[in-house]
């Protein structure tokens, strides 16, 4: 172990006070000694965004997807073709035109044969047809329910990118002060080389995360533009999430309201078994089966078919050629076909359809309970990082980086605590992220928005 004397002690700590002095009097303007020895491209700091004016809240995302999305327009156009069961319901059998000629008596008959469909035909056709037509609606909402929860995704994914851009760039400009701090110290003589070498590999390592994080910022951006049926040049600006200071004084739609305590798991999921879309699709498919099958009791009995017409003999059996008409009665008789077919079918749809409601109520039931816990929790969580978490960490990287600054702390210690507070905040990200996904998913399993 090294040796100093008194002299050399007393000038080791002469220079690590002018040291201190020089980092704490100016830590963003670098002396132009050391500004010539880092590299310009790691001294250049990246630029403040903006706070944009037109940023788009959750709900006007959902709202113009309703509107102007292709997506949404193609799901209700689905509307239209459903409606078209009306206009099948209405439907009538074509009567029959007949012309028959006997030579052999020289008589012929022109006519009509006309089918008469009973009126009850038409009434259980047509409440068949409403009954598709409400299962079509019921189908686009669940469809366009759906759809929102893909945009609420793709709305999350903008916002986390962009604050994983600004944590990074955070990280950025820390890893640049941190390098003019250690080439300042080892100028005055007061740390090695390798810690400027340290810190300007970890200013080249954040600079590159940042550089990646931007790229995926703008695909995310693009998508959620897409979606919205946007040109995608011209991508969405999303709100923010408030910094930590801000958290008790500025609402958020990603963040939990902590005054509104959640509802109870009975009510959650009392109320998934009432509202679920896939509920009342299974149900709906119930009432339409019913209905068809009454429609089909309806048809047993054919159409019967009225023949109508005129007729002419030109060689009766006894005197001159007569002229006249002919009607009559043609009734099918439903001994071989009487729709055991179809009402077979029918029958066995309905046991399936039975079966399926119950099983959707199991899956319901799961899925209600899975999301709810996973949301209590991820909210417990996102409540601990504001409350605790998020301020010690900054409090420790802060003091980590003014110790090292006055020569108390060594850069290994300074850097691991800069990358603890980094991760820190991209945790509380990750739990952001959770507590969204885990309410997007609730609000999937009960059928409406919870919050």
């Amino acid at each position: 172990m090294a040796q100093f004397t008194g002299n050399e002690i007393e000038m080791r700590s002469t220079r690590k006070l002018i040291a201190f002095i020089l980092c704490s009097a100016s830590v963003l303007i670098p002396h132009p000694a050391v500004a010539s020895s880092i590299d310009p491209a790691l001294m250049t700091l990246p630029k403040e965004a903006p706070v944009s004016t037109n940023a788009m809240s959750l709900t006007a995302v959902f709202d113009e997807t309703l509107i102007s999305s292709p997506r949404a327009a193609n799901l209700r156009a689905q509307l239209g073709i459903s409606q078209a069961a009306y206009a099948q319901a209405l439907t009538f059998p074509n009567p029959s035109f007949f012309f028959l000629e006997d030579t052999a008596q020289k008589a012929k008959q022109v006519g009509a044969s006309v089918p008469l469909e009973g009126p009850w035909k038409l009434a259980f056709r047509l409440l068949f047809a409403k009954s598709q037509v409400k299962l079509a609606d019921i189908e686009i909402q669940k469809n366009l329910w759906q759809l929102r929860a893909n945009v609420r995704r793709a709305y999350l994914d903008v916002v986390m990118a962009k604050e994983t851009c600004e944590t990074l760039q955070e990280l950025q400009q820390l890893s640049n002060e941190l390098l003019i701090v250690a080439q300042k110290r080892f100028d005055a003589e007061d740390v090695a080389r390798y810690d400027v070498e340290r810190a300007s590999l970890a200013s080249m390592q954040a600079d590159a995360d940042l550089k990646q994080s931007l790229k995926k910022l703008d695909q995310t951006q693009e998508r959620l533009t897409v979606i919205l049926g946007r040109d995608y040049r011209k991508v969405v600006e999303v709100q923010h999430l408030p910094h930590a200071y801000q958290l008790r004084i500025e609402e958020n739609e990603l963040l939990p309201n902590f005054t509104k305590p959640l509802p109870t798991l009975e009510t959650v999921v009392n109320d998934g078994l009432k509202n679920r879309l896939d509920l009342k699709v299974v149900e709906q498919r119930l009432a339409t089966n019913r209905a068809g099958f009454r429609s089909t009791l309806a048809s047993i009995l054919p159409n019967t078919q009225l023949n109508v017409g005129s007729s002419y003999s030109g060689n009766p059996p006894e005197g001159p050629a007569t002229r006249g008409y002919f009607i009559g009665v043609t009734q099918e008789l439903p001994l071989l076909n009487f729709q055991q077919g179809e009402l077979a079918r029918l029958k066995a749809m309905k046991l399936q359809l039975s079966r399926e409601l119950k099983a959707t109520q199991n899956t319901v039931t799961e899925e209600v309970i899975v999301a709810y816990q996973q949301l209590a929790a991820a909210r417990e969580r996102v409540e601990l990082y504001q409350k605790n978490i998020l301020p010690t960490s900054d409090r420790v990287a802060r003091m980590a980086r003014i110790g090292y600054e006055a020569g108390q702390n060594d850069m290994t210690s300074t850097l691991a605590a800069q990358q603890a507070n980094i991760q820190t905040k991209v945790s509380y990200l990750d739990s952001v992220i959770s507590y969204q996904q885990s309410l997007t998913d609730l609000e999937q399993a009960i059928g409406h928005p919870l919050l």
